[in-house]
């Protein structure tokens, strides 16, 4: 039985990026049940419903368990409040080894995403052997453009994923490292 506990735990400044606990599921549900968030992290851009959002919560966990790697849950490091995820992805037949981030609407504009995605993606050089990363970001996400723009990231192409256009973003290791 996979433990969370596994999971490794990141700090910086502001936040915790650690395993899920299913504790997580109301905050979760909570951000996956705004319209906002959901707009880009769904497949078909509509807002989770609570079984929904724990079976999202299980695939969370479940890719950690097949993976050894996953997306970590974010919290703020002063009051424990969650914050979102962060961190790298990879399912079956996926477009390479990405960088991935959703931040709970409350949390926007404070600088959270550009402080976790850095932790994670210095994790992410640090563990595993990979000459790049790449994000997959919604043609009209221009928050998540900008976001990996203050990665260093440059668009590597574009394509469709889910029946929607999305920019495929990537920055080499030796890019990342220099920033």
């Amino acid at each position: 039985m996979f433990d969370p506990r596994a999971t490794p735990r990141l700090e910086t400044e502001r936040l915790i990026l650690r395993g899920w606990r299913e504790d997580d599921l109301d905050a979760l549900a909570a951000m996956m049940a705004d319209a906002d968030v959901a707009r880009f992290l769904t497949s078909d851009q509509r807002p989770l419903d609570r079984p929904t959002t724990w079976r999202h919560l299980a695939l969370l966990v479940g890719h950690w368990a097949l993976r050894g790697y996953g997306l970590f849950a974010v919290e703020e490091k002063e009051g424990g409040a969650f914050v979102g995820r962060v961190g790298a992805w990879q399912p079956e037949c996926w477009l390479g080894f990405e960088l991935g981030w959703g931040l709970a609407r409350s949390h926007w504009g404070k600088g959270y995403a550009l402080e976790a995605a850095r932790a994670a993606g210095d994790w992410v050089f640090q563990s595993f052997g990979l000459e790049r990363i790449v994000s997959l970001v919604h043609a009209e996400n221009d928050r998540s453009q900008a976001l990996a723009k203050r990665l260093g990231m440059k668009v590597r192409e574009t394509t469709y994923h889910a029946g929607m256009p999305h920019e495929v973003w990537e920055i080499a290791r030796a890019e990342w490292k220099a920033r």
